[in-house]
């Protein structure tokens, strides 16, 4: 089993729209079971959400990419370029 976070840490100004786009766009999914959180006491600047999502493998994790995470980049690089950044992390589970 895996763990598959993304980080995005967005501007104070547009933050909003992108938790609305991650909303209706990722949180909703009916594929994926995604956990959507706001991470406090940031060390960056702006505001800092987590998606996260536990896959069985390392193919489905890909598939979450394919489905999810490059709409994803396109949106941000097309219309909020240098506004949002975004990393994404793969963990896996060392125990059942």
């Amino acid at each position: 089993m895996f763990l598959y976070n993304v980080s995005v840490i967005a501007e104070e100004t547009i933050h909003h729209e992108i938790v609305s786009w991650i909303e209706d766009n990722i949180v909703q999914s009916q594929k994926f079971r995604v956990h959507f959180l706001e991470m406090l006491q940031s060390p960056h600047e702006g505001m800092t959400y987590c998606i996260q999502v536990v896959l069985p493998s390392e193919e489905h994790i890909t598939d979450f990419q394919q489905v999810h995470l490059i709409p994803l980049q396109q949106l941000i690089s097309e219309s909020y370029k240098d506004k949002v950044f975004l990393f994404d992390s793969t963990m896996k589970y060392l125990k059942k």
